[in-house]
């Protein structure tokens, strides 16, 4: 019994301490090799990318077009609904140009090229980095602002605008107020409508 219990010690607990060290050590150096890397991008810039693209040059000239037919019309419904689409959209473009408004509607014109990105990056994610509002300091946060900005082949003068607004901070939402909106509203019941 005593020959069993002393090649135990002498033995089989050293290689099983053994082999659970070298696994430990195993596991933290792959751990310490797959260090997640998160992408992000600057939403008000990936914006302007898109308002200097044929993207939305062509959405716009379709919006364009499809308003003036309803503004022909006669059809007071309508004219109020197109209005309305185009208050929101004045609304939105202006929280995504000037605030950290959701560029997700628009991204999802380029969203089969994002993952291409991803892979040459090495980035488990691409996310605006407003929205980023906890990331592990051990995680490495990767811009992808321009590479993201460039899926939408912007014209003009975009590279000078989008370093002018990435050096500004992005203005709170709860500071955009609905002023234009509303202003804009009572041009069109007056145009339109017949209000005085």
């Amino acid at each position: 019994m005593k020959t069993i219990t002393s090649v135990m010690y002498s033995v089989l607990f050293p290689a099983i301490f053994l082999f659970i060290g070298f696994n430990y050590t195993t596991c933290l150096a792959q751990n310490n090799a797959m260090q997640i890397k998160i992408g992000t991008y600057d939403s008000r810039v990936v914006f302007i990318a898109y308002v200097n693209s044929d993207y939305f040059i062509q959405q716009n000239t379709e919006w364009h077009e499809e308003g003036e037919k309803i503004m022909q019309s006669n059809d007071t419904v309508k004219k109020i609904e197109a209005f309305y689409r185009v208050m929101t959209e004045q609304y939105l473009m202006h929280q995504r140009g000037f605030s950290n408004g959701s560029t997700a509607s628009i991204l999802a014109l380029v969203k089969d090229r994002l993952p291409g990105i991803a892979k040459d990056e090495g980035v488990v994610v691409i996310i605006s980095k407003w929205e980023l509002t906890f990331a592990d300091p051990a995680a490495e946060i990767v811009d992808l602002t321009m590479k993201v900005a460039q899926l939408y082949n912007p014209k003009g003068d975009f590279e000078r605008t989008a370093g002018e607004i990435a050096k500004m901070d992005p203005i709170p939402l709860e500071e955009l107020t609905m002023d234009e909106q509303i202003e804009m509203w009572k041009q069109f019941e007056t145009i339109y409508l017949g209000k005085k």
